[in-house]
């Protein structure tokens, strides 16, 4: 429930922030700067929250587990330096195949993190301490026909006694710092290729949940109202296992480690200015700055590269913690084929989103970084300190859409030689002065 109060909450923000786009710069021809569940089906009593249940025999791929990731990702080792983290995140759909809606109890202790070396050995994994396994009551959700849940394990990198540890942990929201001994950690890791696959094991017990596919449910979520729980008790069936997923960690290098390099490409985080002034404390005070990408093509072969809503910025405060931008728009604009631009071998292009410093009217500072499509991330509560920065380029699309006058995909054109993937740049600092 609460995340689609959240959900409502992004449609409302949505509505309050216009943005501009940022500029893609070049200069002749230099560098351009641009789960067998039973007893899982139910009725319940009006007022009682008991139910009849009736069995529901699954049969084989009727529920689906995968992971929600590119085909090729690749992550920056951040610096050995105290206090200094990477973090990431790794999605887990769970698709409901049957002819009914399930209750399923996916965000709870059950989702077991397995990870494989560059030679091939599964890295030795540590366990969260109190981990809830077995029978129980579980907090699930209630899943439609054809629809899908999914639930993330955030990551982090750091270094602990020159070793570089990595931790997998369920976002909570409330927990700051991460609680080691609720998380999975695994140790003596280093640059190269690694695999991932995560194991459900599906729960025996009770499962309280929330109906929202009632007519009764749906009139109190329109309405803002709290929706009654729900409770069924399930049999698990056993364990449903992702594929396996493919990232790298990549050594940064580069002047001050602010790139990384992949196959011959380059992605470097760029401030040309790390002291950064705070605009005047007025409604109307605003100040550009100058945060970007530059990427470069190492290889033979000519790249596009997309260039609208495939940079996600990320901000790790003067206390260490780390942010991600909250998000809104108020239009939305199609990915067009100007949008993808060509990187020839030798050659890199230069990108810098619309990015502002902004004092507002909830009287403290913001950092505006424009997507490009009509929407913007924001990081709020700023004050003078020293910050890192960093972007996450995501691009999987390849082709331009075409649409018909009813707003319908019709078909689609394809982009020749796109490089798509995931990449998380090296953070890079900057400090904020107010005078």
């Amino acid at each position: 429930m609460r995340y689609f109060i959240r959900f409502l909450l992004a449609l409302v923000m949505a509505a309050l922030l216009v943005v501009t786009y940022g500029s893609i710069q070049a200069v002749g021809n230099q560098d351009l700067k641009l789960e067998k569940v039973t007893n899982m089906a139910s009725r319940k009593s009006k007022r009682s929250k008991k139910f009849k249940q009736n069995d529901l025999q699954l049969k084989e791929n009727d529920l689906q587990l995968k992971m929600e990731l590119p085909e090729f990702v690749a992550i920056s080792i951040p610096e050995n330096k105290p206090g200094v983290t990477a973090e990431f995140s790794f999605t887990v759909w769970l698709t409901n195949n049957t002819q009914a809606p399930i209750p399923l109890a996916i965000d709870y202790d059950a989702l077991i993190p397995e990870i494989f070396g560059p030679s091939g050995q599964a890295l030795h994994r540590r366990e969260p301490i109190n981990r809830r396994v077995g029978n129980g009551e579980y907090h699930g959700s209630l899943v439609g026909v054809r629809q899908q849940i999914s639930t993330s394990m955030n990551g982090i990198l750091y270094w602990e006694n020159n070793l570089l540890q990595l931790i997998l942990h369920r976002p909570t929201y409330d927990a700051s710092p991460i609680d080691l001994d609720k998380s999975w950690s695994f140790d003596t890791l280093g640059p190269g290729k690694y695999q991932v696959q995560f194991t459900y094991e599906t729960p025996t017990g009770t499962i309280v949940y929330t109906n929202p596919f009632t007519v009764f449910n749906i009139r109190k979520i329109l309405e803002g109202k709290e929706v009654p729980l729900e409770k069924i008790e399930v049999t698990g069936i056993g364990q449903l296992v992702t594929p396996l997923a493919n990232f790298r960690l990549i050594q940064p290098v580069g002047l001050n480690n602010s790139a990384v390099e992949v196959d011959g490409i380059s992605f470097e985080t760029l401030i040309p200015e790390p002291l950064l002034t705070l605009p005047n404390k007025s409604e109307s005070s605003y100040q550009s700055v100058e945060i970007g990408i530059r990427i470069a093509n190492n290889t033979l072969t000519p790249f596009h590269f997309l260039f609208c809503a495939s940079f996600s910025p990320e901000l790790v405060r003067p206390e260490g913690q780390v942010k991600w931008s909250g998000y809104a728009n108020d239009w939305m604009r199609a990915i067009e084929e100007s949008d993808f631009l060509l990187v020839p071998p030798g050659k890199s292009v230069t990108f810098f989103p619309g990015i502002s410093l902004f004092w507002t009217n909830h009287s403290q500072f913001s950092l505006i970084v424009s997507s490009g499509n009509g929407g913007a991330g924001s990081f709020d509560e700023l004050k003078p300190g020293i910050y890192q920065f960093r972007f996450q380029y995501y691009n999987t699309r390849d082709t331009i859409p075409k649409e018909n006058l009813s707003g319908e995909s019709v078909e689609s054109r394809p982009i020749e030689k796109v490089w798509t993937g995931r990449v998380d740049t090296p953070f890079v600092e900057f400090r904020l002065i107010e005078l």
